[in-house]
C-alpha cells in the first residue's frame, strides 16, 4: 500500500488545506487586539486542520491508500511559553468532535495513519532544554493520535531521527532510549526510528544500536549506503506490516538528497507499505502505481514468451524420432492409476 504524506494536492485545490499561524503573529493579534481575540484565531485554525485531516483519511480510504498526518495539526500549542491549552480556545468542543468522528469513520475506512515529527525533535541530545522540548512535543504527538482512534502499537508507528552524532554510538544510544523512556506511552508504544541521509545513522548502526522498529528510507539509504540487504533487515526488526518511505532524487540536481516531484521507478517490494515521499503528493503515488503495474504486465509478458519458447523446443522434441521413442516407451506415460 502507498501513503500521502500530509498534504493532498487534489483536495488543496478543492480549498481543503492547511492552516497555520507563526508565535509572533500571535503576540501581534494579542497585542492588537486582546488575548481572547487572538485565541479565537488560533482556535479557528486549529479546527480547520482537524477538519482538513478528516478529508484527507476519508481521500485516503476512497483511494485504498494509507495516511501520514501532518505534524503541524495545532500551531502555537507547543510552544514553551505559550501557556494555554487546546480546551482554552472556543472551538475546543467542535475539535474534540472531529476527532470523534475520525475515530468513528476510520473504523470502517482502515486507513493506516502514522506521523512524523519535525527533526528538530532530538532525544539524544545533550542540552536538557532540547530534550524536554523534544520529550513535550512527541507527547503532544502522541496524544494528536490517540485522538484519531490509532493503536498504540508500532501499526501507527510515530517516526523520528535519531539526529545526533556527538560522541561514540553506543553513548548516543543509550541516551536515546533512555530519554524515550520518559515519554508517555502514546509515544513509547509508538515510536520507530528512520535511517539518514547522511552522518553516522545509516541502516547498519541502527541495526546495531538501537532496538525499534527501523524505517527504512530508500533514499538516505542511496546517499548513505548500507553494507547488509538493508530493507529486509529493517522489515524484520517490524513486529507488524512495515511501514517505509519511497522517493528519488530530483533529476539533474547537484544535491542528490533533494526529492523529485514524479517517479520513474517505484517501491521495491509490495510486501510494505511505503509513505511515497516524492513533490507531487498524490499525482505521484498514482505514477509509482501505474510504474508498478507496467513491470508487473511486462515480467508476466516475458515469463508468457518464454514458456512458449519452452513449449515450441517440446513439441519439436516429440516430432522427432527420439520423441517418438519416448512417447512409446512406458517409463515416460503419465501414471493415471490413482
Amino acid at each position: 500500500m502507498y501513503n500521502l504524506c500530509c498534504i493532498s494536492n487534489e483536495l488543496k485545490e478543492q480549498d481543503h488545506a492547511f492552516q497555520t499561524m507563526t508565535w509572533k503573529r500571535f503576540n501581534d493579534l494579542s497585542s492588537q487586539h486582546s488575548i481572547s481575540h487572538a485565541l479565537n484565531e488560533l482556535g479557528s485554525r486549529w479546527l480547520n486542520n482537524v477538519q482538513v485531516t478528516k478529508q484527507a483519511i476519508c481521500h485516503c480510504w476512497m483511494n485504498r491508500w494509507g495516511y501520514r498526518v501532518s505534524s503541524s495539526l495545532f500551531p502555537v500549542l507547543t510552544h514553551p511559553d505559550f501557556g494555554y491549552d487546546i480546551s482554552d480556545v472556543p472551538q475546543y468542543e467542535a475539535i474534540m468532535d472531529t476527532f470523534n468522528d475520525i475515530t468513528w469513520e476510520n473504523k470502517h475506512w482502515g486507513v493506516r495513519l502514522s506521523t512524523h515529527p519535525d527533526q528538530f525533535n532530538v532525544l539524544a541530545s545533550e542540552n536538557q532544554a532540547s530534550v524536554d522540548k523534544t520529550i513535550l512535543e512527541l507527547n503532544h504527538h502522541g496524544w494528536v493520535m490517540d485522538q484519531l482512534g490509532c493503536e498504540r502499537s508500532y501499526y501507527n508507528p510515530i517516526n523520528i531521527h535519531i539526529n545526533n552524532t556527538k560522541g561514540e554510538l553506543c553513548d548516543i544510544a543509550t541516551r536515546f532510549m533512555s530519554n524515550l523512556a520518559k515519554c508517555d506511552e502514546s509515544v513509547t508504544s509508538r515510536l520507530v526510528v528512520e535511517n539518514e541521509d547522511k552522518g553516522c545513522w545509516s541502516v547498519d548502526n541502527l541495526l546495531k544500536h538501537i532496538s525499534l522498529p527501523i524505517t527504512y528510507d530508500n533514499l538516505h539509504d542511496k546517499c548513505n549506503p548500507s553494507a547488509k540487504n538493508t530493507y529486509l533487515e529493517c522489515a524484520e526488526t517490524w513486529p507488524c506490516k512495515p511501514l517505509f518511505h519511497y522517493s528519488e532524487s530530483m533529476p539533474d540536481h547537484k544535491n542528490p538528497r533533494k526529492h523529485a516531484d514524479m517517479p520513474v521507478d517505484f517501491p521495491c517490494s509490495d510486501d510494505y507499505d511505503w509513505d511515497i515521499e516524492l513533490k507531487s503528493k498524490d499525482a505521484a503515488i498514482r505514477a509509482c502505481a501505474s510504474n508498478l503495474k507496467n513491470a508487473k504486465s511486462m515480467y508476466g509478458l516475458h515469463v508468457a514468451n518464454k514458456v512458449m519458447e519452452e513449449d515450441k523446443e517440446v513439441l519439436k522434441m516429440l516430432a522427432s524420432e527420439e520423441g517418438t521413442a519416448r512417447i512409446a516407451d512406458t517409463r515416460y506415460r503419465e501414471d493415471r492409476s490413482y
